[in-house]
Parts: C-alpha cells; structure tokens; sequence
C-alpha cells in the first residue's frame, strides 16, 4: 500500500494544505520549527487515531481556529481514506471510507507504519516502557483483540491499585479482578512472545549485514508469565498479594514486562557504544518494517523524522538502499544525502507552507 495524498485543515502551523504524495521518497526540507514534523505527525494520527507528541488532542488545533481535521487517501487494492476530526469542545471524530468509527479497536492497522525518530533512541538505551511501547505499537496495529485485551488490563490496573490504596481491602474482589487479569495476561503475553521471536529473526540479518558481520544481535522478551496458563498466572498474582498490600500498588504484571537488547551477547543499553545504540535502533526498526510487511501482506509506511543528524553516512546509505523501492515520508534540515535518489520528491517547508 501507499498513501496518495494528505489534507490538512487548521493542523498545527497548517491552515490549510493538500499534500500529493509519491509511492518512493518524499522529502520535506526545511529548517527547525517550520512545520515538518507535524506532517509526520499527521500521519501517524491517520494510523493510531491519536498523537505521539501530546496526550491533548485540542492541542492539535491551530491557534487561530476552533476545530482541526486530517484527510488521508491511500492505495490498497483500491483506494481508501481515513480522516480524523477534533473541535476545542474535545469532540473527536474518526471515520474510515467515509463511515464513524467509534472504537480504536476498529480503526488501529488500516494504514500499517513504522516511525523512526531521534526520540526513538530510548527504545534501546531509555526505560521499560519505552520498550513495552515499542512492542505494544507493533501488536496494536496486528491485533484488534490486542489493543481491547491492553485497554481492559490496564482498567482492571488501575482500579486494583486504587482499592490497594484504601484503609480496607476486600481480597475477594480483588482475585475476581485477578481472574480477569489472567485472561488478558495470557493473551498479551503469547502476542508479545511471537512478535518479539519475529524481530529477533529479521533483526540477525539486519544487524551483521549493516556491520559487516562485527556484531549479533539478540531480542529476549523479558516478563514472569511465558509459558503460564490462566490459572497459572491467577495463581502467581494471588501469591503477590500480600507483597502489593504492603506497597499499594500492584508489584507483579505486564506493565513491568520488558524488552532485553544485547550485541555480541552485552546489554546495549548498559554497554553498548552510542554508534552501537544507533546501530540497534536502525536494525529494530527495519525488522519491525519487514514483520509488519509479512504479518499483514502489505506495505507500512516509513516515517523518518529528522534522523539523517543521527545516523554517519554508513548508516544512511545502508537505510536508503533498504528502503529505495519503497514509501518513505522524510523530513531533514539538509538535502545532500537525496542528491542521487531518483524515485524522489522534494517539498520545502516554510512556516506552515509547502513549495515542490
């Protein structure tokens, strides 16, 4: 698939723009703060129904209006659209081909993408949640039972750590929800399992193929739960009980699940070089490009947000020639890297406006 064009209405430093895109590299060159980001943004949007950059929809506004919206078309085996509607009332509005959707469930994966940004480098040397992230985006756009299962987790979650918090504790109620959160457990954790079993097959071929041989890769899902029934895994959340009233909050579950990244058998995140880091990343990101292509028979979309200042011209050249018979949306500060790319279309941003 690819996308053929985007619309943007009172988005961000966009008042209105229609952007026609190509099935190769588009690249959007500007200096910082002039808006190209925000095209990356808008795409990844037209994917998920929400922003990585802010938690605010409203916040999606332009300043001088009252309300936002993104059009997208794209081609599949015909051609399709999305569009994503926010006033500063909050009221949100999703539609795909034209028709309301009202659960995310339904809209996650019609457009499957992969984002590499600087920001994307705490998948290797940030937090676990990063990396949980990183895994939970992957799954989401596989699974519609995935991000429901994820949803009603987190909501049994959120509500046991609040009854942990309380004077009295009923333990009866709690194992019901503990019941429950075995169900979604068990289900997250076999997703997760094979998806990161995927990565780490691409990912081998990816890294030595980028360092001539010099480095191996390993993926390890890290979590308390593989290979544990529903019972098995009620079980284990009843033993923690007492450890959880003791702390009020709930000590054991996939919220603290991570994501183990080693070359040549040592922690990357812990001893690897900062090229090495990078190294990784790229490996990560690519091995998530071809799983997606393999898992759904299509296409992603790769969003490439100002990373050419991250990456030595090794690391880019390797990436470019990845990705050279594929959609691209590119944003950078300088251009020379393009100079001898021929499926390639250039825009220049300038303060909420396109030239081409």
């Amino acid at each position: 698939m690819y996308l053929e064009s985007l619309k943007l209405e009172n988005f961000r430093n966009y008042k209105e723009q229609e952007i026609n895109l190509i099935n190769g590299i588009n690249l959007f060159l500007g200096n910082n703060a002039q808006g190209k980001t925000n095209i990356i943004e808008a795409i990844y949007i037209c994917a998920f129904g929400k922003s990585y950059r802010t938690i605010k929809d409203t916040e999606l506004i332009n300043f001088e209006s009252d309300y936002c919206n993104i059009n997208c078309k794209y081609i599949k085996s015909a051609q399709g659209t999305c569009s994503f509607y926010i006033d500063n009332m909050n009221r949100k509005q999703l539609k795909n081909n034209d028709i309301k959707i009202k659960k995310i469930a339904d809209y996650v994966g019609e457009i499957p993408i992969v984002i590499f940004s600087p920001e994307s480098l705490d998948v290797v040397k940030g937090s676990p949640a990063r990396r949980r992230n990183f895994i939970d985006m992957i799954c989401c756009q596989l699974s519609k039972s995935y991000i429901i299962y994820h949803q009603e987790y987190m909501k049994c979650l959120k509500l046991k750590n609040s009854i942990l918090k309380q004077d009295y504790i009923d333990d009866n109620y709690i194992e019901v929800l503990h019941e429950k959160m075995a169900k979604y457990i068990k289900f997250i954790v076999d997703l997760r399992e094979k998806i990161i079993n995927k990565l780490d097959y691409y990912s081998k071929d990816i890294q030595k193929s980028i360092t001539d041989g010099a480095e191996e890769i390993k993926l390890e899902y890290v979590t308390d739960f593989i290979n544990k029934s529903e019972e098995e895994i009620k079980k284990y959340l009843d033993e923690h009980l007492y450890v959880d009233k003791l702390r009020k909050s709930t000590i054991k579950g996939i919220q603290r699940d991570d994501l183990g990244i080693y070359i040549n058998e040592k922690e990357v995140a812990v001893y690897g070089s900062q090229g090495q880091k990078r190294t990784a990343l790229l490996t990560l990101k690519l091995a998530n490009f071809e799983l997606l292509k393999e898992e759904k028979d299509e296409i992603p979309i790769l969003l490439l947000d100002d990373i050419m200042s991250e990456l030595d011209s090794k690391r880019i050249n390797y990436m470019l020639k990845y990705i050279e018979n594929y959609q691209s949306i590119i944003t950078t500060t300088e251009d020379t890297f393009a100079r001898n790319i021929d499926n390639i279309k250039i825009f220049k941003v300038s303060n909420g406006t396109l030239e081409n």
